[in-house]
């Protein structure tokens, strides 16, 4: 059963709230109480493809990365920080054409802000976003209670979904609304 658009609007909103508030309290950045991760996708019309950034807890990129490559990762101080998070991405984060087929990620660059990091990447996608699916597991390897919010933004339409472990596919533009 998908949950009414009034409750996802609500629940959106307080997620944001909790992200915002979040970001003036540094001493919460190793210890913070929920696992959450916001995705935004707007489709470029204009080049043809689709920009992606993502916010999550700096901490958690760094444990994730840490663990993965056997060695403590700092994104202010590994020279390896960008392709290592890439690569991550693309093992956790999967978007797929309208023929199902897998889309690469390309870097665009990251943005550290306070206890968070936006990290920005995008793809190619000529044939729009008709159709296209996702998946989202970004963190779901190292936390059981991980959910993972994305907004879609395509065609002055909006798509938003919401991951949690054992999720698979989801269309992106299937239940769009202005």
């Amino acid at each position: 059963m998908k949950p009414s658009p009034r409750i996802t609007n609500s629940i959106l909103s307080l997620l944001l709230c909790v992200c915002a508030v979040s970001s003036f309290a540094p001493s919460m950045s190793s210890a913070h109480t929920f696992h959450t991760s916001l995705m935004r996708l707007e489709y470029n019309a204009q080049e043809q493809l689709i920009e992606i950034s993502i916010q999550v807890f700096a901490h958690d990129l760094e444990t994730i990365l840490s663990k993965r490559g056997g060695k403590n990762v700092r994104l202010d101080k590994s020279p390896d920080a960008a392709a290592l998070t890439l690569a991550y991405l693309q093992d956790t984060f999967t978007l797929k054409n309208r023929d199902g087929q897998t889309k690469t990620l390309a870097w665009v660059g990251m943005e550290a802000e306070a206890d968070a990091v936006m990290l920005y990447v995008e793809t190619k996608m000529p044939e729009g976003i008709d159709g296209a699916q996702v998946r989202d597991h970004i963190f779901f390897d190292l936390l059981e209670d991980q959910i993972n919010l994305v907004n879609t933004r395509y065609d002055g339409k909006r798509n938003d979904l919401v991951f949690k472990p054992g999720d698979g596919f989801k269309a992106l533009a299937e239940a769009t609304k202005k």
